[in-house]
């Protein structure tokens, strides 16, 4: 890891513990540190970078072009592994900057449902899964659109690391090509519906 990006996640995650009452549950869950993808429910713009500040490695993540526009903003989120995407969601572009991010033993961050707008499951996450083995590791993401009750103690600014899901148990449950069934699949781990036992 990058002195200057050690030195800011570790400024922004000591900042979520003071301002947003910082709660992280299961972080032992990630085994594996090169080639993850590491996949959030998405509620907020500010689920990219604190997910990134609270993650033991640096990673990966999408961002909408427009913030690209400004050349010091861009070049600051540049430095911190965005690359930009002409439209919310998993442009077939996209879908191949992070297979081949994976491959190169990268890690990234994903949302399954594409944007803050969306409440199902895209299929571009799955597609990337399978095409690169990757481990997936479901994290639900609680209160970011809650930081004053955070803020005043009420609840927690919370990160739940859930079972992760390695290849072998997605491709022993899902045929190639049902991309839409997995990503709904791994939605649901996230959000803790179907039954981890």
């Amino acid at each position: 890891m990058r002195l200057f990006y050690r030195l800011t996640i570790t400024f922004v995650r000591t900042l979520m513990h003071f301002l947003w009452n910082l709660k992280i549950t299961g972080m032992k869950e990630i085994r594996f540190k090169k080639g993850c993808i590491i996949c959030a429910n998405h509620q907020n713009a500010l689920d990219p970078p604190f997910l990134g500040s609270i993650l033991p490695f640096e990673c990966y993540f999408m961002a909408k072009s427009e913030l690209f526009k400004n050349k010091a903003f861009g070049a600051l989120i540049g430095y911190f592994n965005a690359f930009p995407v002409r439209r919310a969601g998993f442009t077939r572009g996209a879908i191949q900057k992070f297979i081949q991010l994976l491959r190169d033993k990268k890690n990234i961050i994903m949302f399954p449902e594409g944007s803050r707008k969306s409440f199902s499951a895209k299929p571009g996450i799955a597609k990337i899964a399978w095409e690169t083995d990757a481990p997936i590791y479901p994290v639900q993401i609680e209160n970011v659109d809650d930081l004053w009750a955070c803020f005043y103690r009420k609840k927690h600014l919370h990160f739940i690391f859930k079972k992760p899901i390695f290849a072998s148990e997605y491709k022993s449950m899902f045929k190639e090509g049902e991309y839409k069934e997995l990503a709904t699949f791994i939605l649901n781990r996230i959000n803790g519906i179907e039954n981890e036992n």
